[in-house]
């Protein structure tokens, strides 16, 4: 017979034991890694040349940098489990600017992809700033977990209409349209291109979306222009109305 709980028992928080299943499976191939570079460098680092040491070193960074963004990601995942709500500090911000640093951010974190940021700022918006940023960085980390290395990621930020339009765009095999709301789903993974080997948790999207309502705003993926090949991920936000000017003010300021 199912133990049922009693008294005081908590049933068992099922989502909690999903986070910690998927951690410790996704965590464990980048820690490999790195421990594995750090004992070559360790036990034959005298005996290897000054690229050999390099490109160690560069593979446990790399790893290491990795790992620091999946924890995030557990850690986030783990906080919306536990309070079911997203608490934000918005600000009077610039979307275009908090694009550019998270271009400068994805070019150090992923030196194998040419990242292109282009702006048609400033594009002011009331949000959070911590926010949009980790919106714009698990779009920027999406892209490249399934892209080949090489490949060009562009990074835009744009006006349409009343809302600022912040995009991460890359050419890799693309998501199918019968797939794209469901990019957003937790866990939800859709496979790993030729290559690749650092897959993800499946919970960057899902937290990139609630943050991204939680804004006031949306997040959807589409179609490159122009019928490139590749995804389209879209944060829209609504540009912040500038505040009218007092016209009492200005009368009294036009008086002699």
């Amino acid at each position: 017979m199912p133990h049922q709980p009693t008294g005081g028992e908590q049933p068992p928080d099922t989502h909690a034991d999903d986070v910690l299943a998927v951690a410790a499976h996704e965590l464990r191939r980048p820690l490999t890694a790195l421990l594995a570079a750090l004992g070559i460098l360790q036990h034959r680092g005298r005996t290897l040349s000054a690229p050999q040491r390099g490109e160690l070193l560069a593979t446990a960074r790399g790893q290491g940098e990795h790992l620091r963004r999946l924890l995030d990601q557990v850690l986030a995942a783990a906080d919306l489990e536990r309070r079911d709500a997203i608490t934000l500090k918005p600000s009077l911000v610039d979307a275009a600017a908090l694009a550019h640093q998270a271009g400068v951010a994805a070019r150090l974190a992923h030196p194998d992809r040419p990242v292109t940021v282009h702006l048609a700022g400033p594009l002011p918006v009331h949000a959070d700033p911590l926010a949009v940023s980790s919106i714009l960085g698990n779009l920027l980390d999406n892209a490249a977990t399934h892209t080949p290395p090489g490949t060009p990621i562009l990074l835009s930020a744009s006006r349409h209409r009343r809302c600022a339009v912040l995009a991460v765009q890359d050419a890799g095999p693309g998501i199918p349209p019968a797939q794209r709301e469901r990019v957003f789903e937790r866990y939800a993974r859709l496979g790993q291109p030729p290559g690749r080997h650092q897959a993800g948790l499946g919970l960057g999207l899902y937290l990139a979306r609630r943050l991204a309502r939680a804004s006031r705003g949306e997040l959807h993926a589409t179609d490159p222009p122009g019928g490139r090949r590749g995804a389209r991920l879209e944060l829209r936000l609504p540009l912040a109305t500038p505040p009218r000017a007092s016209t009492h003010g200005a009368n009294e300021r036009a008086r002699p």
